[in-house]
C-alpha cells in the first residue's frame, strides 16, 4: 500500500511538471506592464514562494534593511523627492521582476530534478548536479534582494536615513 501511494504521488507530481514548466518560461520575459497587470492573488503567490525559498531574507535581512516597497509606503515619512520616488519605484520594479524570474529558474531548477528522479535508473553525478543547481538558485534568489534594499537606503538623505533607522528601531521592538 505503502508503495503504491508512493508511485501515485510521484506520478501526480511528474504530470505537473509541463505545468510548472511553462509557468516558470513566462516569467522570463516579464515586463513592467506584465508585472502591473499581475492579479493581486498572482502576487502572493510570488512573494509566498519568496519567502519558503529566500534563506528567510524577510525575517532576518529584511526586518532590519526594509527596501523600496517599505521606502514607498513610507514616503510620508521621508518626504521624498520626486526623483527619489522615480529612482525608488525603478528598484521597486527591478526587484519585482529579478524575484520572479530568479523563481522561475529555481523552479526549473525543481522540475529538472524531479524529472531525473523519477527514472527507472537516476545518474548519481546528474541528481547531484540538479541538487548544486536547486541550491544556486535558491542562493540567488535570497541574495540578489540585498543590493536592492541597500541601493534604496543609499537613495536617502542623512537626515532621511535617520528617519529610515528610527522606523526601523520601532519595527524590530
Amino acid at each position: 500500500m505503502k508503495k503504491n501511494s508512493y508511485r501515485a504521488f510521484l506520478l501526480a507530481g511528474v504530470m505537473s511538471l509541463p505545468i510548472l514548466a511553462s509557468q516558470a518560461a513566462r516569467a522570463a520575459t516579464l515586463t513592467a506592464s506584465d508585472i502591473a497587470k499581475m492579479s493581486k492573488l498572482d502576487k502572493l503567490r510570488a512573494q509566498s514562494y519568496f519567502k519558503k525559498h529566500s534563506f528567510d531574507f524577510s525575517k532576518l535581512f529584511s526586518l532590519y534593511h526594509p527596501g523600496p516597497y517599505w521606502i514607498l509606503k513610507k514616503k510620508n515619512d521621508f518626504k521624498l523627492t520626486g526623483k527619489q520616488l522615480k529612482q525608488e519605484e525603478m528598484l521597486k520594479f527591478g526587484m519585482a521582476k529579478d524575484t520572479i524570474e530568479d523563481e522561475a529558474v529555481l523552479k526549473r531548477a525543481y522540475v529538472h530534478y524531479a524529472t531525473d528522479s523519477a527514472k527507472s535508473d537516476p545518474s548519481a553525478t546528474q541528481i547531484r548536479s540538479d541538487i548544486e543547481a536547486i541550491g544556486k538558485a535558491q542562493t540567488k534568489l535570497a541574495s540578489e534582494m540585498v543590493g536592492f534594499h541597500l541601493r534604496g537606503f543609499a537613495l536617502l538623505s542623512p537626515e532621511q536615513k535617520t528617519i529610515y533607522h528610527g522606523l526601523v528601531a520601532r519595527r524590530t521592538k
